[in-house]
């Protein structure tokens, strides 16, 4: 049964008989802290006061709001408006099948808040009218961080100033040198130099750490114009390059030999549990777990390091995403769901959210990440979080410049763990596993 939450301004224990029916109908996810759920509250508090519009918010797990959302669509209503971070691949589709209202008007000249990457990514195509439009406002954004073990370098008798800077040498040593090292220090035989997801698991970590190894190899096989160039042997090798060198850490023993199963909290609970030295992540929730429990963890003994340069000794496109919520066509109150969008925005409600899911996304406009939350020199994780995505570029997404949503199919399918996991796991080579791949992904663009 679903349990509905009213924001009325005030908490009441029941409606009133004869209650008017809402204005707006929210649907969010639930936060991972209560200071989240509380925040959404008063945002929908201020919008009712400021609007004189009344509010039915509906909170529902990240798990299932996604699936919530699409029969809703199939059976409707929908919600006017929807904020869940998993629904990117949801959104280019209602895009596509002219589902969702354009909020290009809606967001106005304040989209010079906004990273351009941010507009520019959800900036979708719509079969119907044959062009691209802002379908949907981008919440918050999330970035691969690289994050380390200090007290454990220093075990092993290194610093935070002998992570080598070149590609290949900041791989090998962690290890070649941290790894045996840090084993003789502590005794044990159960801590790896780095953890790394080798595993078939769609929704894990395998596709976001292996898509670095591939954006670093300068392998992407769609151009940034949208041109399909996966024949090119140039790139075959490149991707060939890719998953040798990142399945190598697993063929080397570097990172767990249960990573060929791993799922998606699997490298966090590796990391806080000091079995591995470094991992990446692609957010801040393995810092994060420490902040409040084990603050000394936090401040004093990790960090989140600075990516190396590529192996062409150049800065590489670091893959991360934008999460966005959505305004459906449908949902009866088009209007009064522009109003909130544009509220959101011009009066800094969205911020407002942000300081207290902070510790999940960051910020999708750059005059926020400019805050002393995220540039407090006493916080490693936060300020290299803020320098990394002022610094380095970020990947473009396959179906975005395509406008061919057959490139989630290949991302939601898992193709590119399925080859990883093929050549850790099963033995296969680097060339067959990319062969398999590109037959399979040439098959789902067929189809």
């Amino acid at each position: 049964m679903r349990i509905r939450a009213l924001v009325l301004g005030a908490a009441l224990a029941f409606a009133p008989l004869g209650a008017k029916a809402a204005d707006l109908v929210v649907w969010w996810e639930r936060g991972f802290y209560p200071q989240e759920d509380e925040a959404v509250r008063e945002i929908m508090a201020a919008f009712e006061q400021d609007s004189d519009k009344q509010v039915e918010l509906i909170f529902y797990s990240d798990a299932e709001l996604p699936d919530k959302l699409a029969a809703a669509l199939e059976a409707g209503p929908p919600p006017d408006f929807a904020f869940v971070a998993p629904i990117g691949t949801y959104i280019s589709e209602w895009a596509i099948d002219d589902r969702l209202v354009d909020l290009t008007d809606a967001v106005g000249h304040f989209s010079d808040l906004f990273d351009p990457d941010a507009l520019a990514w959800w900036s979708l195509l719509n079969q119907k009218t044959g062009q691209r439009a802002l379908y949907a406002l981008p919440m918050g954004r999330t970035t691969m961080h690289l994050h380390v073990w200090k007290s454990l370098i220093e075990q092993a008798g290194f610093t935070l100033e002998d992570i080598p800077r070149e590609w290949e040498a900041f791989w090998s040593f962690w290890c070649d040198q941290v790894q045996p090292a840090v084993r003789r220090s502590t005794g044990r035989d159960d801590i790896w130099g780095i953890g790394l997801s080798m595993s078939n698991d769609v929704d894990g970590d395998t596709g976001w750490d292996f898509w670095q190894f591939v954006l670093a190899y300068e392998a992407d096989y769609v151009t940034r114009d949208g041109k399909l160039v996966i024949d090119d042997p140039k790139v075959r090798r490149r991707l060939v390059k890719a998953i040798d060198s990142y399945t190598a850490i697993y063929r080397r023993g570097c990172t767990p030999s249960n990573s060929v199963s791993w799922a998606a909290v699997s490298n966090n609970e590796a990391f806080l549990a000091q079995g591995v030295v470094m991992t990446m992540n692609n957010s801040l929730s393995i810092p994060n777990a420490l902040k409040h429990e084990r603050p000394e963890d936090y401040f004093e003994n990790t960090a989140t390091l600075e990516w190396p340069l590529g192996p062409h000794e150049e800065p590489f496109p670091i893959r991360g995403n934008f999460h966005a919520a959505a305004v459906f066509k449908d949902g009866g109150h088009v209007d009064t769901a522009r109003q909130f969008v544009r509220f959101l925005v011009a009066e800094g409600w969205l911020a407002h959210y942000l300081d207290f899911a902070g510790e999940r996304f960051m910020p999708p406009m750059p005059k926020l990440r400019e805050a002393p939350f995220w540039l407090d020199p006493s916080d490693r994780h936060h300020t290299t979080a803020a320098m990394q995505i002022a610094s380095r570029p970020m990947q473009y997404e396959y179906s975005t410049v395509t406008g061919d949503m057959r490139y989630d199919r290949v991302w939601s399918e898992g193709v590119w763990e399925t080859a990883v996991h093929r050549v850790a796991a099963e033995g296969i080579s680097p060339e067959q596993a990319v062969d398999e791949a590109i037959a399979r992904i040439k098959q789902i663009l067929s189809e």
